[in-house]
């Protein structure tokens, strides 16, 4: 896990999770849109209500996540806790904060 890119993340080993129990998917719902900084970064968005994920940016959006590489790495393998990158400034918020709470569920692999 420790060598993965954001990229492989996102396209792979999320993809696989929310595509795999679409039920916990819709349920969470919502879009989020992740812009990670960083050398490995780039811009993913998670639908939940489809549920896909897909490169680059998508409009219609709830909630888009910033962050840099490192620190999304960190969140994944859950050497950072979601709130506490928050309240850190590691993690910057635009659109819906109350399903940005929801951020630990998705990218948590419990329950899924």
């Amino acid at each position: 896990m420790a060598d993965k890119k954001p990229e492989q993340i996102f396209m792979d080993d999320l993809a696989k999770r929310i595509s795999g129990n679409p039920d916990r998917a819709k349920q969470i719902g919502g879009i989020f849109e992740f812009v990670l900084d960083g050398d490995d970064g780039g811009t993913w968005s998670l639908d939940l209500g489809t549920p896909e994920v897909k490169a680059g940016p998508n409009e219609a959006m709830n909630v888009r996540i910033r962050m840099k590489d490192c620190d999304f790495l960190d969140i994944y393998t859950g050497n950072l806790n979601p709130m506490a990158a928050f309240t850190q400034g590691k993690l910057k918020v635009e659109g819906n904060i109350a399903m940005a709470l929801k951020l630990q569920d998705v990218l948590s692999g419990k329950g899924w």
